[in-house]
């Protein structure tokens, strides 16, 4: 497999979208995508039925990260959170990551509440920390390390690019502005300082290649096949619901598709080989 870093460099920018479940990472590899990434958002909806309220802990996303990587083979991007903890914490979060079969992990720098809309921001200095004991612990190089901040909307601009600047200073391979739009002078600064590659979540407004065009190597599509999934589920339920027949909006795959996309023909061949089947 080759490691995202390389991907950025030869490929910049990279599109990742979101995996949440097996089928999910089934689909974002077979469309031709060479990374995906897996963020807590959708991997506690999916998982649990619930809101990204810190609910997904350690173990959830390790497990998750393992069941993803025994199927798919490309680059897979993590949501670590803040870490689980202080850096002692965070240090064993990366490695258990890494063993399951991350190729990134992204680590954000505030305490619980950003989705509450009660986020406060950990002091730069406990942040670098953090950033040194993921970069201490990985047991790869390749294994990226992308330093979050979400301290936009309570710091503004230029105290969150100086915030990201010193966690690049802090060994970070890449940086990640939570609500950051690429657009021009918006964010002009954090593009010529920076020395190692940008994350940012999509913006509908722009396509991929536009994201690159204004300083992204890497963008994360955190939602978009959750919502296409969502919609297209609600509306076959609503028309089996009417006693209509499900199909009748074109949204299903049949039984055969279905079966082709987790594999079936692999599994039969296996089935003949040891005698189950002839």
């Amino acid at each position: 497999m080759q490691s995202l870093g390389e991907l950025i460099r030869e490929h910049k920018p990279v599109a990742a979208p979101s995996v949440y479940d097996g089928m999910s990472a089934l689909l974002v590899q077979e469309a031709g995508f060479s990374a995906a990434y897996m963020g807590s958002w959708a991997a506690t909806a999916a998982k649990y039925g619930l809101p990204d309220l810190g609910y997904m802990q350690l173990s959830d996303m390790v497990d998750q990260v393992s069941r993803i990587r025994d199927i798919v083979d490309i680059p897979l991007v993590v949501d670590a959170e803040g870490g689980w903890g202080n850096p002692l914490q965070v240090a064993r979060s990366v490695r258990s990551l890494e063993r399951a079969g991350a190729n990134a992990v992204h680590l954000e720098d505030h305490e619980f509440g950003k989705h509450l809309g009660a986020s406060r921001s950990l002091p730069t200095a406990v942040a670098v920390d953090k950033i040194k004991a993921a970069v201490d612990s990985r047991e790869s190089e390749d294994f990226m390390i992308i330093a979050r901040s979400d301290a936009l909307a309570s710091e503004g601009l230029d105290a969150t690019i100086d915030r990201l600047l010193a966690y690049q200073d802090a060994g970070a391979d890449a940086l990640f502005m939570s609500q950051l739009k690429l657009e021009n002078s918006t964010a002009e600064r954090l593009v010529e300082e920076a020395t190692v590659p940008l994350v940012v979540v999509n913006d509908s407004r722009y396509t991929t290649a536009e994201h690159g065009s204004r300083g992204a190597a890497l963008v994360l599509y955190y939602g978009v096949p959750n919502y296409a999934a969502l919609k297209a589920m609600r509306e076959v339920l609503a028309s089996l619901k009417a006693d209509q027949p499900p199909e009748a909006g074109g949204l299903q795959v049949d039984v055969v598709e279905h079966d082709r996309i987790v594999g079936i023909e692999d599994h039969r061949e296996m089935a003949r080989k040891y005698g189950l089947i002839k």
